[in-house]
């Protein structure tokens, strides 16, 4: 999540920095500055740089840690991971090289380096057990959490939210509690979980209030007055970001909060029609947005202009504006994209290696076997009796193996690979032996899904995938006990009912139409309708027919229910 830094009374005089304080006295005014005035850091910084040589072990860490977080405020990441390389090598307590991991995760973050970010996440996580430090672990966790997020992984980052609440407590440090808390917050507002979202809302801003975490309250209010625009609470959403946006109307560089704020002010104040000051405020989202490069509120921004310009008549603006929001939105998926190759690669690297260590200790143990054998020659006889026996049990278990690899590659060959059901060729197979082999009436169901293309353009081909193994789940759940499902290829279908005639059939397609309706679309990280045409053929025992006239009748059917309108089921008379 953004934990956005807001402006207060500056603690020093603009433009001067007294070099009479202790470095231990500037290094505190610094940490101070960046949670209260960032540009007031810089020039602290400035000055502590110039005394480096003074610094105590301590302090050199502190220094590093500070100079790395006013580079991300100033959105200098290639920095940031410069200064945080160049010194991490020297850091060996693992609370500090945990601070020094969270800087560095944040920085491939801001980055799109979601590959890096991901390993520096693991490898921060690995410490969290030899931890002592509150912050250390709560930075460690924030840094798995905020990435996660992005990811839309948000299984996972719960668990670390609840890992960081179980801190709370801990030295009467109540900023565990006020993270984990603001995170959950985030998490379900977006899995549009608004009930829980709210119950949450009030001790979350009593513990951060508590704490002195006034901008991650801050947050939580902004995410709270968001959420009531995106559930349709117009007039209230908008008394609720007003004020909020008053706070930050001081800094120099707007916050990406401000900007949510604004981008999210400008849909209540369309959604109200009060265009004037929709355009203002969603105007204001946009060039900070755009300023800021945060792509996804310049897409909504961009899309929110061109509904504004559409209902005060400017179709050519309006156009214009959809046009820009079309090419956010598509470099935006590419985005995501990259973000979930990313974390697979990581998820196999690590099960690769952890292949690796389980295969290392095998060899380890292996050779202090042999390191035994060796010392025990009195016993040479009665150890190689255990060795053969043991050869004999691998052999036996290896034989094992080699039986059921190979039945597991029978059923790949038979197995469609991503919806887990029967391949074109395995299906054709077995539906062609049905009707020749039939004694009584043998019926096939073809169906596809309606407008799939639109799923595969609208929202990319991962959630094109999870569509088609949902439906078969779906489907699977009313097929009979000896009935072939199989995938034909694309989006079409294929069931063969053996000892069904068409009313079994037409009676069974219904159930799959409806099942396949009812398909809640939303795990998928979208909303969007799911439907399916379906095509009825049936061979009795008298007719001479072959597989491939009944197939081609159920196109037929098919054909017919498309033309219908689709979402029905027809039969082929």
């Amino acid at each position: 999540m953004v934990l956005a830094l807001f402006f207060a009374c500056p603690l020093l005089a603009s433009g001067s920095v007294s070099e009479t304080r202790t470095i231990k006295q500037l290094l505190d005014a610094t940490a101070l500055a960046l949670k209260k005035t960032p540009e007031e850091s810089n020039q602290i910084l400035s000055v502590l740089e110039t005394q480096i040589s003074k610094f105590t072990k301590e302090e050199e860490t502190k220094f590093y840690l500070l100079k790395s977080s006013s580079l991300g405020l100033q959105g200098r990441n290639l920095d940031r991971i410069a200064v945080v390389n160049s010194y991490l090598n020297k850091v060996t307590d693992p609370n500090v090289r945990s601070m020094f991991l969270y800087q560095l995760s944040t920085a491939y973050i801001e980055l799109n380096e979601y590959e890096n970010a991901l390993k520096t996440m693991n490898e921060g996580i690995s410490l969290l057990s030899k931890l002592s430090d509150t912050n250390a672990k709560i930075s460690t966790l924030q840094s798995a959490v905020s990435l996660l997020i992005s990811l839309h992984a948000y299984d996972e980052a719960y668990v670390y939210t609840e890992r960081m609440l179980e801190l709370r407590g801990t030295n009467d440090d109540l900023s565990a509690r006020c993270y984990g808390l603001a995170n959950q917050i985030e998490i379900h507002i977006l899995r549009a979980q608004h009930d829980t979202a709210q119950q949450k809302i009030p001790s979350a801003l009593t513990v951060c209030d508590s704490n002195g975490r006034a901008f991650i309250s801050y947050i939580i209010k902004s995410l709270f007055a968001i959420d009531l625009i995106d559930k349709g609470e117009f007039s209230q959403g908008v008394k609720s970001i007003i004020p909020l946006l008053g706070t930050d109307t001081e800094s120099s560089k707007v916050s990406e909060t401000t900007v949510q704020l604004q981008e999210a002010l400008g849909r209540g104040y369309l959604k109200l029609g009060k265009l004037s000051e929709a355009e203002h405020v969603s105007m204001k989202a946009l060039q900070n947005a755009s300023t800021a490069k945060y792509n996804q509120l310049l897409e909504l921004s961009n899309e929110t202009m061109s509904k504004i310009k559409q209902a005060q008549g400017q179709y050519a603006a309006a156009l214009e504006f959809a046009n820009a929001a079309l090419v956010l939105k598509n470099k935006l998926l590419d985005e995501q994209l990259q973000k979930n190759v990313a974390y697979q690669r990581v998820k196999f690297d690590m099960q690769d290696k952890a292949n690796q260590l389980t295969l290392l200790e095998q060899k380890n143990k292996l050779l202090s076997f042999e390191k035994q054998l060796e010392k025990k020659n009195n016993e040479i006889l009665l150890l190689l009796v255990g060795l053969a026996v043991m050869l004999l049990l691998a052999s036996g278990i290896w034989l094992s193996r080699v039986i059921q690899q190979k039945n597991i590659f029978k059923r790949h060959a038979q197995t469609d690979g991503l919806t887990q059901i029967s391949n074109r060729s395995h299906f054709i197979t077995v539906s062609a032996n049905a009707v020749a082999d039939r004694t009584s009436a043998v019926s096939l169901i073809l169906f596809d899904m309606d407008f799939f293309k639109r799923v595969n353009d609208n929202f990319g081909h991962p959630t094109g995938d999870w569509v088609l193994r949902n439906v078969c789940l779906a489907v699977k759940d009313v097929l009979r006990a000896g009935d072939t499902f199989g995938r034909l290829g694309g989006e079409e279908f294929a069931i063969c009912m053996p000892a069904a005639d068409a009313q079994v059939a037409l009676q069974l397609a219904e159930r799959c139409r409806l099942a396949i309706a009812a398909i809640d679309t939303e795990p998928s990280g979208f909303r969007f309708p799911l439907t399916a045409s379906f095509g009825i053929a049936t061979v009795d025992t008298h007719s001479s027919s072959s597989f491939e006239v009944l197939m081609e009748c159920a196109d037929k059917a098919l054909y017919k229910s498309k033309s219908d309108g689709r979402n029905c089921v027809s039969v082929f008379e």
